[in-house]
Order: structure tokens, then C-alpha cells, then sequence
């Protein structure tokens, strides 16, 4: 039996689902935890619209962080606005770009650079159905959580290569956003035991709150004004 058809009869209910999300144009503030002491760092920029390209629903997804010392890297999804699977991936440091990814049925193929400033092909054959490995809070937001629920999305992710997110619905609490609290599942994600992140998406509009694990936190709400906003009808990079 096939990978793909392994993969439809195990699940498909528990796979996200790009329905569930929301437009939205959110700010977001890192910080770092020392000793009990939380201390701002920096700040993300992420917008979320809904686009019809071709007769074809998109999600097009903008992440773009920024701290001092010019820090700055800019990840740009387009994503099939019913499964959410990857249809083109961009990340762009100081303005740079890095990475190029186009995801078709059974393989990824593009570009990046690397560090001694080479650009290398990338060709992958992709077994099964794959989602984006640099996407996490919005991704998480699209799956059908409900208490104690597990999960499993296999992913491609540029320097990791494929992998799988492991997610399970750990409890809820209540998030103090901008507009107010807001109720939230909490959520254990990620890829292996050893590195897990709590993430925190609003239960009753599916959105992500935040997230943290050691050392760091990521909390709705700061000054986004330095960054720009995402460019209404950008046409992404092909990756050739």
C-alpha cells in the first residue's frame, strides 16, 4: 500500500485544515526568560489573508521578525487554503534571499544559500503529503483540537529536511491578550521528546496567542510599526 494512501486512511480528520484560520495581522513580542526575569528582545509581524489566485483558495502567510543588532528574517508561505499543504516558500534575512522552495505533487525543488554564500540546488522526491517545517503557530491552529487530542503532520523543513510535528492538547488556560483574555488550548509540540514548545491557540476563533519554552516566550501584543506589512498582490520568487 502507497504512502499517500496509508496516510488518507490513518487520519485525514486529525490533518489541519486551512478553513478553520482567519485573516489576520498580528504583532507579537520575543522575550527572554533569566532567572525568573522576562526581558523584550525583539518583535514579529505575522499577517495571514486569504487569496484566490487562478479560481484556486490560498492562504498566503507572512512571518517577519525583527531585534536589535539587525536581526531581521522574513518567511512568506503560499499555502492551499483547504489542506494547508505548501504550494511556495520564501525566507529572506536582512533582506536577502535565502531560501526558495515550490512544492508540487511528490517533490520540492528550489534553491538556498549557504553560508560560505554558494547557492545549492535543492530537489527533493517527497514519499507523502508533506506541510511547511517553518510554519508552526498557524499550522497548529488548523488542526481540529479538542482535550487530550495527538497529532501528527509530517512536514519538509529546508535544513532539517523530513520530519514529523507530534502535538498533543495538553490542557487550556486563560490568555491575557491586547482585547482581553482570551481562552486557550495549550498545546506540547514538537518534532522529537527532547525540544518541546507550548504553544497557546485561541479555542473559539483559532488563532495563535503565543508560545514558550526555555529560555524564550512569544506573547501576543508590542510595537509592530517598525516592520512593514506584507505587500498586498506580492508575486513570490520562483524557484528555479
Amino acid at each position: 500500500m502507497s504512502p499517500i494512501l496509508l496516510l488518507a486512511l490513518a487520519a485525514p480528520s486529525a490533518l489541519p485544515e486551512g478553513g478553520r484560520i482567519a485573516e489576520q495581522d498580528a504583532c507579537f513580542t520575543i522575550s527572554t526568560i533569566r532567572d525568573g526575569k522576562s526581558t523584550d528582545v525583539g518583535q514579529v509581524r505575522q499577517t495571514v489573508r486569504r487569496v484566490r489566485t487562478d479560481g484556486k483558495d490560498e492562504l498566503h502567510v507572512l512571518i517577519h521578525q525583527q531585534a536589535p543588532g539587525g536581526f531581521d528574517m522574513r518567511d512568506s508561505f503560499v499555502l492551499d487554503g483547504k489542506t494547508l499543504r505548501p504550494i511556495h516558500f520564501e525566507n529572506r534575512r536582512r533582506g536577502e534571499t535565502h531560501v526558495v522552495l515550490d512544492y508540487s505533487d511528490g517533490v520540492v525543488a528550489g534553491r538556498r544559500v549557504e553560508k560560505d554564500g554558494r547557492t545549492t540546488v535543492v530537489h527533493v522526491p517527497l514519499p507523502q503529503p508533506v506541510w511547511e517545517g517553518n510554519l508552526f503557530g498557524v499550522m497548529f491552529a488548523a488542526l481540529p483540537l479538542e482535550p487530550k487530542g495527538e497529532y501528527r503532520v509530517p512536514f519538509y523543513q529546508y535544513d532539517k529536511g523530513l520530519g514529523e510535528f507530534r502535538v498533543r492538547v495538553k490542557g487550556s488556560e486563560s490568555v491575557s491578550t491586547p482585547d482581553g483574555p482570551v481562552d486557550a488550548w495549550v498545546l506540547d509540540a514538537g518534532t522529537d521528546e527532547l525540544r518541546r514548545v507550548e504553544y497557546l491557540i485561541a479555542r473559539d476563533d483559532p488563532r495563535e496567542l503565543g508560545y514558550r519554552t526555555e529560555g524564550f516566550a512569544q506573547r501576543l501584543g508590542g510595537d509592530c510599526s517598525k516592520i512593514p506589512p506584507a505587500e498586498a498582490g506580492a508575486k513570490p520568487d520562483k524557484a528555479e
